[in-house]
């Protein structure tokens, strides 16, 4: 059974690179159920064949779960730490720019909302 989850695991790796979350769910449950069906006859216990059933849908989940949690842990954490300190040595660091410039004090104040439609853009035709 050691092989079962080794490639119950890494087909739950595969999956998880191009299967979405629900079709993978359907896929899990029709493993439980093959595997239930094909051990009925087998002359294992149903609280036996149910936990096996179980201890395979967990291992296809954690292998589906795997290569997510890596690709996270390269490319957020590695790579998004390696830029921070690209950025951060050409000056260009994510609290020295003003992110929201479009929605500044300035922008919004009075004054430029004083300016009539006709300021606001010169040479539009009525």
């Amino acid at each position: 059974m050691a092989w079962g989850l080794i490639v119950s695991f890494v087909v739950g790796a595969l999956c998880a690179l191009r299967v979405p979350i629900l079709l993978f769910t359907i896929i899990v449950l029709i493993v439980m159920v093959g595997y239930a069906l094909s051990n009925i006859g087998s002359g294992s216990s149903a609280l036996d064949i149910l936990a096996w059933s179980f201890i395979l849908a967990a291992v296809l989940e954690a292998g589906y779960i795997f290569p997510r949690v890596l690709l996270y842990v390269i490319y957020v954490k590695v790579l998004g730490r390696d830029i921070g300190r690209s950025n951060s040595r050409n000056g260009s660091d994510l609290f020295t720019n003003n992110l929201f410039q479009a929605h500044s004090d300035a922008r919004l104040s009075a004054k430029a909302e004083r300016g009539g439609v006709d300021k606001a853009r010169p040479g539009m035709p009525d």
